[in-house]
């Protein structure tokens, strides 16, 4: 069994930097802080997640402590709605996009860079863009460089040569889909690869937005996961345990290699989060009934 220990875990900000709702500045900032004093030893953060890198900045500037590895995105422009996207992948766009990350951020290196959104790129311009990635990690902008979004079938390719370092999917681990484990991680193992499992509360539907999901689907969330999350639902009410403390316990009991990029959109939810982990792994029979759900 995998140890899913405090440095698995990364605070990701989008919530905290507004493409949730509106936040307040000092909030947010004092949330990034509060983590990293947990032990939290990684923020990820992006252009498109409202403010975020501002805050980060923020954050890092405050913070006395060790620092922590960061991680941004480029391809996606900055933006305040998850459902609002505007994309710029050519080189002059890349490049400027990198530059205000690093001058935003107050770092002079990207621990991880990640290329925001592939399937948004066209096909076409794949092997331009990937080559643009490597420039960023020759030239030192980042450590590392990874690919920040589900893979579409084209990228497939890049989960077995040595070109990315990092593989961070989203709603592709968590207690409404095992799909990680069927593909993307065992390459990922064999190609010696991180993998990171964004969205472990499948965007809120595992957690504070269940009921207004499940009553008031948004266009972006697929019918299949609503149903999983009800299955899910029962489970939790039966055993008295919450919902996404269940499903967070849930990921804590998978054992695979990754890590987890925790969303919250404040410190209670922060809070929430971690004292779910700490309650650590679930017993067998509600990991294994789980399980049997999502077969």
């Amino acid at each position: 069994m995998y140890n899913l220990g405090i440095d698995k875990i990364i605070l990701g900000t989008a919530g905290l930097g507004g493409v949730w709702g509106k936040v307040i500045a000092e909030e947010s900032v004092s949330t990034m802080v509060d983590a990293l004093s947990r032990g939290v030893c990684a923020l990820d953060t992006a252009p498109a997640y409202g403010d975020a890198e501002q805050f980060v900045g923020q954050a890092l500037a405050r913070w006395t402590g060790k620092r922590p590895a960061i991680s941004t995105k480029v391809g996606r422009l900055k933006s305040y709605r998850t459902d609002q996207a505007t994309y710029d992948y050519t080189r002059d766009g890349m490049r400027k996009s990198v530059d205000s990350s690093l001058d935003t951020l107050g770092v002079q290196q990207i621990d991880v860079l990640f290329l925001h959104e592939p399937a948004a790129i066209p096909p076409a311009e794949i092997e331009f863009v990937v080559s643009q990635m490597l420039f960023f990690k020759e030239q030192g902008y980042a450590k590392k460089i990874g690919i920040g979004g589900n893979l579409p079938q084209q990228f497939a390719p890049y989960l077995k040569d040595n070109v990315f370092d990092v593989i961070m999917e989203y709603n592709r681990l968590n207690a409404c889909s095992v799909e990680a484990l069927r593909a993307t991680i065992p390459n990922c193992d064999q190609s010696n690869k991180e993998y990171y499992a964004a969205s472990p509360l499948n965007m809120g539907l595992l957690g504070c937005n269940f009921n207004e999901f499940s009553n008031f689907p948004p266009s972006w969330l697929d019918m299949k996961s609503i149903e999983q999350a009800k299955r899910i639902n029962e489970i939790a009410e039966r055993y008295q345990i919450p919902l996404d403390v269940l499903a967070l316990r849930f990921l804590y009991s998978i054992p695979a290699s990754f890590k987890v990029v925790l969303g919250a959109a404040d410190n209670d939810q922060l809070m929430s989060s971690l004292q779910a982990f700490d309650a650590g792994i679930l017993p067998a029979h509600i990991y294994n009934e789980i399980l049997q759900t999502l077969n």
